[in-house]
């Protein structure tokens, strides 16, 4: 897991053997982009598991844009929420909705980026294959219509770990 804020995290796909790890580190909320349905349950411990399928060799339809910007908003605003996104291997589409969703917090693409591939050495958001100049734009319009104010702002404030010195 790589924790890209306090309330947001991504990586690879949430097994039933992951779960208790996630818990462990304070996950409450699961949401699932990969192509295939997940396998924890919520009765596992966490108040929300969710799927949004996206498929990792095509550009995101609008819709399911949307919808991935719909349930990580509810998911994060939920108090004390802490969400991990995940896919198959946390390389494309999880860091792909979370760059989306950060872009739609106001977030300028870049530094959303920028602070993805800062926790996840692995990551890939924005993906060309998956993501073109018009889910920028759809974002940052679906964002500034639907989410604000944000009832967390630290949600849009990069994590960073304690230094252990």
């Amino acid at each position: 897991m790589y924790r890209v804020t306090q309330v947001l995290s991504v990586g690879p796909f949430a097994s039933l053997e992951r779960a208790p790890a996630l818990l462990a580190a304070g996950v409450t909320h699961v949401l699932n982009v990969s192509d295939a349905a997940g396998v924890v349950p919520r009765d596992a411990g966490f108040r929300e598991v969710a799927w949004v399928p996206v498929d990792d060799f095509a550009r995101i339809p609008t819709h399911t844009t949307v919808e991935l910007l719909d349930t990580l908003h509810r998911m994060a605003a939920d108090p004390g929420s802490h969400v991990y996104v995940h896919c198959l291997a946390g390389q494309h589409r999880s860091p792909t909705a979370l760059w989306l969703y950060l872009v739609a917090l106001g977030v300028p693409p870049d530094d959303a980026r920028d602070w993805i591939e800062t926790a996840s050495p692995v990551a890939n958001p924005g993906h060309r294959r998956l993501v073109g100049p018009g889910h920028v734009l759809l974002a940052q319009k679906h964002g500034l219509a639907n989410f604000f104010p944000h009832p967390r702002p630290e949600i849009v404030v990069p994590f960073r770990a304690a230094d252990p010195g």
